[in-house]
């Protein structure tokens, strides 16, 4: 799996929830619910900066759950923010990410 920095995710891209969401209860509940690894991507809406701190800039990154995570829900949404330089594991880029 490819890795890039957050600064460099695109709307459209679709990536993998932050590894502690992950490994505390994402792949616990997929499992539970007899869900593929797939059920957990995650389809990013929006990216932006917020405010910086002592120790840098912060990078928000928004996304939409997967039809299978949601199983007929309404996607209440899911975001994170990391810092800009941070590898982040990617499944797959946007077609507009792609062609430039």
């Amino acid at each position: 799996m490819n890795k890039i920095p957050v600064e460099s995710i695109a709307i459209g891209d679709v990536i993998l929830p932050p590894a502690r969401e992950l490994q505390l209860w994402m792949r616990r509940d997929a499992a539970a619910r007899g869900l593929a690894e797939s059920a957990l991507h995650l389809t990013v809406t929006a990216v932006y900066e917020s405010a910086s701190d002592k120790n840098g800039r912060w990078i928000v990154v928004r996304c939409a759950r997967s039809s299978a995570w949601l199983a007929g829900r309404p996607d209440y949404g899911f975001s994170f923010k990391s810092r800009p330089m941070t590898s982040w594991p990617i499944i797959q880029r946007a077609a507009a990410t792609v062609a430039a």
